[in-house]
């Protein structure tokens, strides 16, 4: 990946301007070849931000893994937002069902933060609009696939029922064993990844009968993963072990970013009541 900035100059014609003089024409082509190789430079290594995209994880049930859901600036917003609900109650002793993760307590000893429909929430704005506008698209790209054509969400910001849990998972032991939610009230799971990616695990009841290969995929943080909780779709999930990649995806250096996010894993789970569709 060397760069040569004369590849980037070797077309341009020579300055030809009489009232220029020679000392001034080396300054100015030494200063045009500082500002096009900076710029090539800083365009060829700046990561700007990737567009999302919809992944099926399961032919014949809703479950989506929505890929680059949330930008940094809102995976920082969503962040400090649970720390300001959170920040007075004691998180180092609430053990989730694996001894490793934690879930963390909200004021009032709760596990989950609760919203009704008249309550503005940013989980609501960020998390869950964004993973519809993406899966809306996504529907009305690919018409014929049986399960998408079947998916009915809007991509309007109106606020739902809905409940907002977060369990925080050490590197590299965090896991959560696989589990079918069994949640019958309508309602759908909107699960966003922030700091160390995790190797999740998703399958449905068929899995085993027709001996498909079970294989881990690496959740990032920003992805979120749409799923349909329920005892039918019986969606077996679980997070196998968390990688220690938090500087890959957040640099030391990056503005605003969470020292959390280089540490931990945290599952931001909304579990929205869906309209009745009728």
């Amino acid at each position: 990946n060397s760069y040569r900035a004369s590849q980037h100059t070797a077309n341009i014609p020579p300055l030809r301007l009489s009232h220029i003089g020679r000392s001034t024409s080396i300054a100015f082509w030494f200063y045009l070849l500082l500002f096009t190789g900076g710029q090539a430079f800083y365009s060829s290594h700046r990561k700007e931000p990737m567009p999302s995209n919809v992944e099926v994880l399961l032919e014949d049930r809703h479950c989506y893994l929505i890929r680059n859901c949330l930008n940094v600036s809102e995976q920082i917003s969503i962040f400090q937002e649970t720390c300001s609900r959170s920040k007075h109650t004691d998180n180092t002793s609430k053990p989730c069902m694996h001894p490793t993760p934690k879930t963390l307590i909200f004021d009032g000893n709760q596990s989950t933060l609760k919203f009704s429909s008249d309550d503005d929430n940013i989980y609501n704005r960020l998390i869950v609009h964004n993973a519809n506008v993406a899966l809306q698209r996504e529907t009305q790209k690919r018409q014929q696939h049986e399960m998408l054509s079947n998916l009915h969400v809007t991509s309007e910001t109106a606020t739902t029922t809905m409940s907002v849990g977060v369990i925080q998972y050490h590197y590299p032991n965090g896991k959560f064993p696989q589990h079918i939610d069994h949640c019958n009230d309508r309602s759908w799971v909107y699960l966003l990844s922030l700091g160390c990616s995790a190797n999740f695990v998703v399958k449905g009841p068929y899995h085993d009968r027709e001996k498909k290969k079970q294989m881990p995929f690496q959740f990032n943080s920003g992805d979120v993963l749409v799923f349909d909780p329920s005892s039918d779709a019986a969606i077996m999930h679980g997070v196998e072990s968390i990688n220690n990649d938090g500087d890959d995806f957040f640099p030391s250096d990056s503005v605003g970013c969470p020292e959390e996010f280089r540490q931990y894993r945290f599952g931001v789970q909304c579990r929205v009541k869906m309209p009745d569709p009728s």
